[in-house]
């Protein structure tokens, strides 16, 4: 499993800028980077000196100058990988960092595998697998929230409860295994199966405690959705371009004028949400209008909350009835009573028994009012749909959640068993929940996973 070949990638974004990175890991970096690079400093002895910034130029096979760069040799093990690496730094464009890395592999090196260098890493024990994902949510963090939790994450704050929880299954193990193993120590007592059950409860506990944090780590690293949604001509196209802070859809006093869904980003609260435009939802015969409805309906049903708009200027209608029940049990919803500086016909009052427990904005998307009042609601919404606290929990991933998932299952089955069976059976089914944890951090992995894994991250990285 351990790789013992050279590699190397680009690690800067492909594309103009002041630097770029090219970096090399494993046995053979230091003299592949001596055969193309000579520094302007003339000899040393002890060239290369570890971790010093070296001024030079790099050649291709040719001998023809590549670049002006600067080069770093950072001897094993205290580096990324805990192998040798060097990284070239260069100006950054994409000739330039191809040329270079084109010159390397010539060398005798290979081009890495995408996430080859932080599998490295993982592979010679400088991080766990957990902190090694918590590498891919660093880079794809699109809020400051998610930054919080996926430096935890590498910080081996996960790590470090899963290994709080393994512990605790051994202290239970510990006495049911001495039982069998030891039986004249015990001189006919009975165990404690009391004291046991206590402590599977508490296992139990902590397990549930991660399991509340997957909504919200899945809401930071992947997106929430919001659907904007109401009748034609209400200002749902007006707040979208308010929210966005630039004009995305087109405006018109014409009802009708969004046939299609239309969306955008924005960052409300931490969480990075897409914000989705709906066409209006009424009554009609044009066939374009009917499926610009229906993909309205869909996207409603997708939704983790829907901001309801409704014209405040104008009666309430069987129609808006029928767009309030189109929210359901499982999504927040925030009533937004528009166009607020006009005569009022609706009021908040009259939704207070008809939303249950969503909120009652008023605004007025063309003058930009209440809009700051709105944003903090669906804050709020999504704050008490996943779990908000003060402190950033731990980043709990899908994968996490089905190894959680299944070491719960067998810590349940073992608490009901534990007076039906013997302790040979009881303590053979807490070491597979100890084992199952051990997927979490790496301990226990087949290949193909951690391949699945890897192939994840970009390249030089």
């Amino acid at each position: 499993m351990l790789e013992k070949d050279t590699i190397a990638a680009i690690s800067t974004p492909l594309g103009e800028g002041g630097i770029g990175i090219v970096r090399m890991s494993g046995p053979d970096a230091f003299s592949i980077a001596e055969k193309l690079f000579e520094k302007s400093s003339g000899k040393e002895d002890n060239y290369p000196v570890a971790r010093k910034l070296y001024h030079g130029f790099i050649y291709d096979n040719n001998r023809q100058e590549i670049d002006e760069v600067l080069v770093a040799f950072m001897p094993a093990p205290y580096t990324y990988t805990r192998e040798d690496v060097v990284e070239v730094n260069c100006h950054s464009g994409i000739i330039t960092l191809r040329m270079i890395l084109e010159a390397l592999i010539s060398k005798g090196c290979r081009l890495a595998d995408p996430g080859e260098f932080t599998k490295r890493a993982f592979i010679n024990g400088r991080i766990d697998l957990s902190q090694a994902e918590a590498v891919m949510n660093i880079i794809k963090a699109r809020s400051e929230e998610a930054l919080q939790f996926a430096v935890k994450g590498l910080q081996g704050e996960l790590s470090d409860k899963i290994k709080e929880i393994r512990d605790e299954i051994n202290a239970v193990r510990a006495p049911l295994e001495a039982s069998f193993d030891y039986p004249e120590e015990f001189d006919g007592q009975l165990l404690d199966e009391q004291n046991a059950e206590n402590q599977l409860r508490t296992i139990k506990a902590m397990i549930e405690d991660l399991l509340e944090s997957v909504e919200r780590s899945k809401a930071y690293t992947e997106g929430v959705s919001v659907a904007i949604i109401g009748k034609p001509n209400v200002g749902k196209s007006s707040l979208l371009n308010v929210l966005l802070k630039q004009q995305k859809a087109i405006v018109h006093e014409l009802p009708g004028t969004t046939r299609d869904m239309l969306e955008g980003f924005i960052n409300l609260g931490g969480y990075p949400i897409n914000l989705v435009d709906t066409a209006g939802i009424q009554g009609t015969d044009d066939p374009v209008e009917k499926e610009g409805i229906l993909r309205s309906r869909q996207a409603a049903e997708r939704a983790k909350l829907l901001i309801m708009v409704f014209d405040g200027s104008r009666p309430w209608t069987k129609v808006d009835e029928e767009i309030l029940k189109l929210k359901s049990d499982q999504q927040g919803l925030v009533v937004v009573i528009n166009k607020s500086d006009l005569d009022r016909k609706l009021t908040g009052e009259m939704f207070e028994e008809k939303i249950g427990h969503g909120e009652v904005i008023e605004t007025s998307a063309i003058k930009g009012e209440g809009i700051d009042l709105l944003e903090k609601a669906v804050t709020r919404q999504l704050d008490g749909m996943l779990g908000h606290n003060d402190e950033a929990t731990v980043m709990v991933t899908i994968r996490h959640k089905e190894v959680l998932e299944e070491a719960m299952f067998i810590i349940n089955e073992a608490k009901e068993e534990l007076y039906k069976q013997p302790p040979e059976i009881i303590s053979l089914s807490l070491q597979q929940a100890w084992k199952k944890l051990g997927e979490i951090i790496g301990e226990s992995m087949n290949e193909d996973l951690l391949d699945h894994i890897f192939s994840e991250f970009c390249l030089g990285k």
